[in-house]
């Protein structure tokens, strides 16, 4: 079975504990970066969805 690394909600990522030290381990330790990459993707994710209300056909709200 495939091993989930990031699962997207509406206002939180959750992330595999090992893909977010390799990213600590990847910035050299600077892990102030990191939480500063992972806000940046969460709000852009955010954005993308934002007003994009679907139904189960695929269709908008219109």
């Amino acid at each position: 079975m495939a091993k989930q690394r990031m699962i997207v909600t509406d206002d939180q990522l959750l992330i595999d504990m090992d893909l977010l030290f390799n990213a600590i381990r990847a910035s050299d330790g600077d892990w102030e970066a990191v939480e500063a990459d992972m806000q940046e993707y969460l709000q852009t994710i955010q954005s993308m969805t934002d007003g994009d209300e679907y139904d189960e056909e695929g269709e908008g709200d219109d």
